[in-house]
């Protein structure tokens, strides 16, 4: 695909959202996992206000404040100094649930390294220092037409859950693709089926749903009508692609949207610093020339703005 081949409308790039970070110490409220996926609950009322599908935090994996006593949910101000130097730099994860009635949000991660090796030793209770929401989400469902497909791989799942919600509390159609290499790492599928749309799974060892990529079911909906019809009793078409994943997979979604003409956003995954456009370190290649910042214009891109491929 050449760059500017399918570009996405001016309606739906216009409808992502950039909110204003804020700093806010965030109390734990559940952790658990099987050492090496975790699943955290966090009370953070402000960052759940403002955040929206597809953007990020930034959490640093070292408590700011000891175990509080059991009691009412409460999240204090924002933590006052620096955090801890050791590790010095906050792990950025995505938004797997956002609760703004509940004032809270929950983190899927795998534990890759001594960052994330800390933080999956946290236990509930204790507070820990968020930085969010960062980053540019994911269209608003409404400003689009047509069936949503989502699309995740591995841990790419995890964001799609609040996207999914999204698109059902907005009354959009909506369905997800996703895959793994094993029915274990589909982490966060659990979470994109409760918030109510259907599900097509698919795995390279075939441990859960059909095996293969998750390429397959997408190009069937690419060629399908697909399920229901819209008021006027037409076929209701996919209307755009939403997808999160591995670089090879985000490359595969966005050749075979452009093949189809149909609108493609990808939320790209980069190593970061600083997570809002400080250090350079989380840099994309544009399609335009030059270089976008994963952690400010991104991660969420229309998939014609970037160039993929670098794997």
């Amino acid at each position: 695909m050449r760059p500017g081949d399918l570009v996405a409308p001016p309606a739906l790039r216009q409808a992502q959202v950039r909110a204003e970070w804020v700093r806010e110490a965030a109390r734990v409220l559940a952790h658990e996992g099987d050492g090496e996926i975790y699943k955290l609950v966090l009370a953070a009322p402000e960052i759940a206000r403002r955040a929206t599908p597809g953007q990020f935090v930034q959490v640093h994996p070292v408590p700011v404040a000891p175990a509080l006593p059991p009691g009412p949910v409460a999240s204090g101000p924002a933590p006052s100094g620096a955090p801890a130097v050791d590790p010095l730099l906050r792990r950025p994860l995505s938004l797997c649930e956002i609760r703004p009635e509940a004032g809270e949000v929950s983190l899927i991660y795998r534990v890759v390294g001594r960052g994330t090796r800390i933080l999956a030793g946290i236990r509930p209770g204790v507070v820990l220092d968020l930085l969010g929401p960062l980053g540019r989400s994911f269209p608003d469902p409404r400003s689009g037409r047509g069936r949503l497909v989502l699309v995740g791989g591995g841990l790419g799942i995890p964001p799609l859950a609040a996207a999914a919600r999204w698109a059902v509390e907005s009354g959009r159609p909506a369905v997800a693709v996703l895959g793994a290499r094993s029915a274990r790492y589909l982490a966060g599928a659990r979470e994109v089926t409760a918030a109510g749309v259907p599900v097509f799974i698919a795995t390279d060892d075939g441990s859960a749903g059909e095996q293969g990529l998750v390429t397959a079911p997408l190009e069937r909906l690419l060629r399908s009508a697909g399920v229901g019809a819209d008021g006027a009793g037409a076929p209701l078409e996919v209307g755009e692609v939403w997808a999160c994943g591995p670089e090879p997979m985000l490359y595969a979604v966005k050749e075979r949207c452009a093949a189809a003409g149909v609108p493609c956003f990808v939320s790209v995954e980069r190593f970061m610093a600083c997570g809002f456009g400080a250090c350079l370190g989380c840099t994309v290649p544009a399609a335009r020339g030059g270089y976008l910042k994963t952690c400010q214009d991104g991660p969420v891109f229309p998939a014609e703005e970037v160039i993929l491929g670098g794997f």
